[in-house]
């Protein structure tokens, strides 16, 4: 009797977990669908100033770089 019920508790649990699963993914689709996406001028421009700062940090980086290398270089003489 209880290695039965222990089997209907184990297919219970099991066919809860599929549920919840089954019931996520339905939330997920209807959420999905509420997304509004950037139109591709948007995501361009958007790219293009990452790039820009990306660039203009680099430069400024490089300059640092180039002076506190030469201030070191004065030191270390």
């Amino acid at each position: 009797m209880k290695q039965t019920e222990t089997k209907i508790i184990k297919i219970s649990k099991t066919e809860n977990l599929i549920t919840k699963s089954v019931k996520f993914l339905k939330e997920v689709k209807i959420e999905a669908k509420k997304i509004i996406w950037p139109k591709k001028r948007q995501i361009f421009l958007s790219a293009l100033m990452i790039m820009a700062f990306s660039l203009f940090i680099g430069a400024y980086l490089g300059i640092l770089d180039i002076i506190y290398n030469f201030l070191i270089s004065l030191l270390v003489k």
